[in-house]
């Protein structure tokens, strides 16, 4: 009984090279690319190019680090952009996700008055990183 394998061969022996990959197709691209094939012998397995094979390989890769890594190493300039450019919201939102500022926080404190009646009184606490300072001195300045 012939495997799987001989099978996809044989089958890419009676096709020709094709520019447009069918979902099945795709499949067993990820499939065997993820068998450790290269992109030469995904290629003749499906019936295809290795360009073509590697323009899906790269469509199909997760790129979320290296996005994360690229707007990380952008984080300052985009945060000079928002000081000089951008409205209130955008600066106290950019302090917020750079943990610079944080959320107030509510909490109450129960007064019981002559034993029967209770008062809450609100407390409203901020917390502020000891860097606000420097980044604002530093987003600040005309020296950069």
């Amino acid at each position: 009984m012939p495997t799987a394998e001989a099978a996809d061969l044989a089958l890419a022996k009676t096709r020709k090279p094709v520019k447009r990959l069918t979902q099945a197709d795709v499949g067993l691209l990820l499939k065997y690319h993820a068998e450790g094939l290269t992109q030469t012998e995904i290629a003749k397995r499906i019936g295809c190019t290795q360009p073509i094979v590697g323009r899906w390989l790269a469509d199909l890769t997760d790129s979320t680090e290296t996005a994360k890594a690229y707007l990380r190493g952008q984080a300052l300039k985009m945060s000079q952009d928002i000081v000089k450019q951008g409205r209130p919201a955008d600066k106290v939102a950019t302090l917020k996700g750079l943990s610079v500022l944080a959320d107030q926080q509510q909490s109450s404190v129960t007064v019981i008055v002559g034993g029967t009646g209770q008062v809450n009184i609100g407390v409203v606490t901020s917390t502020v990183s000891p860097d606000m300072h420097r980044l604002s001195d530093d987003v600040g300045s005309d020296n950069g």
